[in-house]
């Protein structure tokens, strides 16, 4: 061990970004303080620190008598994850092995953020990890890298005793979208937890052609919680192959007895929007059941409102929304815009400082990513590309100090000395739903310069 002799002060270290102080206190001889220095550069995210975290994440044998030495390792690791660089890989693949299962399961995080080929294989191993949380961060890593090679492996994980992991596995299958997983991914329509049957439902939505003959033979199967989420994910998908047989069990001699499956058919048939469903929901508008005419009503009025995209434009922004969300303009200089979805379940605002001086763009972006650390939301993904010359960071977010988590999606960029960010906030299954409606307004905000 090195021994230091005065005792760094992390925070202000931190707050002036000294991150060769912060490199220098890695190696302090109090293992608490090389914890807190660690977790100061993952808040920073600098490269010049990547070797010495390299070095702090390796076992030593001397770490046995510190039992805060696996924390320091685990946030080298995530550390590391958030630098995402390649020359990281071999090591975190290294820590896969790790004594402590928070540092393998840290590092697995940080091999699926850096999303290279050569963890796929011994994450793959690390499904068959006795702790399960480590199963469920390799079946996600999986899925981020999304290789195909992983695909048996993740079929065999939708049967691991903890949902977590089987939730995480179907996840990962549908970000793949092998239609090899397609079978098992129907039988999980099936599981006991609501999580993974939902983790299901999106997957299938995301294989698009392969799964939609093979779910709209499942809306026979003797199951009715089965028929109606396939009737889900089939609504998910938006082909209109699903249309007539989705009709078939909503009305007339061949409608479905249970109510429940009906109503996610009516539901199904307003996410297609094709106007042949239109006369067969007219008709169920006299289903004898309350839930049917709700679910009902609620397709009519999406059918409606799918063929309104409004246009805002204030002079200053443009742009797109769905007619049926909710957009405000206001008179507060920095929240120019506020609005939410139909429902409600999706909130966003349009927001504006002048106050960034000289920061450049990734400074901006590095400085939200702080306001998520310390908040203490966990980043789920981080994402830059360059728009009409100008360089736009995406940084997606869950806040887990809810009792139902949310997710937070943050764009940012910034136009000579003005940063602009478009911030959306929901629960995980509000944000699947409304991807489109959420890609619309951003694949159409313009600032007039």
């Amino acid at each position: 061990m090195a021994i230091g002799k005065i005792k760094p002060n992390i925070d202000r270290l931190e707050k002036t970004r000294d991150v060769e102080g912060l490199i220098s206190a890695l190696k302090f001889n109090d293992c608490n303080i090389r914890k807190e220095a660690a977790a100061a550069l993952k808040k920073i995210g600098d490269s010049r620190a990547l070797f010495p975290l390299i070095d702090v994440l390796e076992y030593k044998e001397w770490h046995e008598y510190y039992a805060v030495m696996g924390s320091v390792r685990e946030t080298a690791a995530e550390a590391l994850g958030v630098l995402r660089d390649r020359r990281a890989v071999e090591p975190l693949i290294k820590a896969l092995n790790d004594k402590d299962e928070e540092v393998r399961w840290k590092a697995a995080w940080a091999l699926g953020n850096i999303g290279d080929m050569r963890a796929v294989d011994p994450l793959i191993y690390l499904l068959h990890d006795k702790s399960w949380a480590v199963r469920r961060f390799a079946a996600s890593a999986l899925g981020k890298i999304g290789d195909g090679r992983a695909v048996d492996s993740l079929i065999e994980a939708l049967s691991d005793d903890e949902w977590h992991v089987r939730k995480y596995a179907a996840d990962a299958l549908g970000k793949i979208g092998d239609e090899r997983a397609i079978e098992s991914l129907m039988d999980a329509l099936n599981d006991e937890d609501n999580d993974v049957r939902w983790k299901a439902v999106v997957a299938l939505g995301k294989m698009k052609n392969v799964a939609v003959e093979p779910l709209i033979d499942l809306l026979k199967n003797e199951d009715w919680h089965i028929r109606g989420r396939a009737a889900e994910a089939l609504g998910r998908i938006g082909d209109k192959r699903a249309v007539k047989p989705l009709i078939s069990i909503l009305v007339g001699w061949t409608k479905d007895r249970n109510k429940y499956v009906r109503g996610r058919a009516a539901e199904a048939l307003g996410k297609i929007g094709d106007e042949e469903a239109l006369k067969p929901l007219t008709q169920a508008l006299d289903d004898p059941y309350i839930y049917v005419r709700v679910k009902v009503e609620e397709a009519l009025k999406e059918m409606e409102n799918a063929t309104q995209i409004l246009t805002y434009d204030d002079g200053e922004i443009s742009f797109d929304y769905p007619g049926s969300w909710e957009v405000i303009s206001t008179a507060n200089k920095k929240k120019i815009v506020k609005g939410n979805s139909a429902n409600g379940n999706i909130t966003f605002s349009i927001n504006k400082n002048t106050n960034v001086g000289d920061l450049t763009s990734k400074e901006v972006a590095d400085t939200i990513r702080d306001v998520f650390i310390i908040q203490n939301s966990t980043i789920l993904s981080e994402t830059e590309f360059r728009a009409e010359g100008i360089d736009v960071h995406t940084i997606i977010g869950e806040n887990v100090n809810d009792i139902a988590p949310t997710k937070i999606m943050v764009i940012s960029f910034k136009i000579d000395d003005l940063l602009y960010y478009l911030w959306f906030s929901g629960g995980h299954e509000s944000f699947e739903r409304a991807k489109e409606d959420i890609d619309l307004i951003i694949d159409n905000f313009r600032v007039y310069i």
